[in-house]
């Protein structure tokens, strides 16, 4: 008996799953990391069920290089007692372009604002998609600051429902359970376009 091949195609983004490696071997544009298979390219999904491969083909080519100084947007993943981690999503005037694979970074808590910040978790908290500028390239981590009016939260999710906050006087709060949170938020918190 023979397997047809079958190929299955889908829109995907930067960080969007794929399936699982027990299933599939990442190919070009993908890449595993816990045992998950996700997407490092903005293209379209291409699973070959033959050859059990899993590969994003993507509509363009160039792949930006961050260097300092470039702005960058990115979700919040991890929030540790003196800096947050940051999986970037795109650079500033390419979010049609993917970043090179698995891009971390960090915002340390002298970075985060002007002003003197003790606790970095009443500024980010899991989920959040922040806006910042690069200010160091070298070593494991590309370093982050939002310590300019433009740059901090565009988007932040409510800590008790995971609903979108909304921002009224100049403070978060959740339109659905009425939490009041705070973050550090860029100046055009909700209308900033990715």
């Amino acid at each position: 008996m023979n397997a047809k091949a079958e190929t299955k195609k889908e829109f995907v983004i930067p960080g969007d799953y794929i399936g699982v490696a027990e299933e599939f071997l990442p190919g070009e544009g993908a890449y595993e990391e816990n045992g998950k298979i996700y997407a490092t390219l903005v293209g379209n999904l291409d699973l070959d069920m033959s050859r059990r491969s899993a590969s994003v083909i993507s509509k363009t080519n160039v792949v930006p290089k961050i260097k300092e100084g470039d702005i960058v947007y990115g979700e919040i993943v991890s929030v540790k007692p003196q800096m947050v981690y940051v999986d970037l999503l795109a650079l500033e005037g390419y979010s049609d372009k993917k970043l090179s694979a698995n891009t971390k970074a960090r915002i340390y808590v002298s970075q985060t604002d002007k002003k003197y910040v003790k606790t970095i978790s009443t500024e980010f908290r899991n989920g959040d998609v922040v806006r910042a500028r690069v200010v160091d390239t070298q070593g494991d981590a590309i370093r982050l600051s939002t310590a300019e009016d433009s740059l901090g939260v565009i988007r932040a999710v409510c800590g008790v429902c995971k609903k979108t906050l909304g921002i009224k006087d100049g403070k978060l709060e959740c339109n659905y359970c009425n939490s009041k949170e705070t973050r550090k938020t860029a100046n055009d918190y909700l209308k900033a376009k990715l």
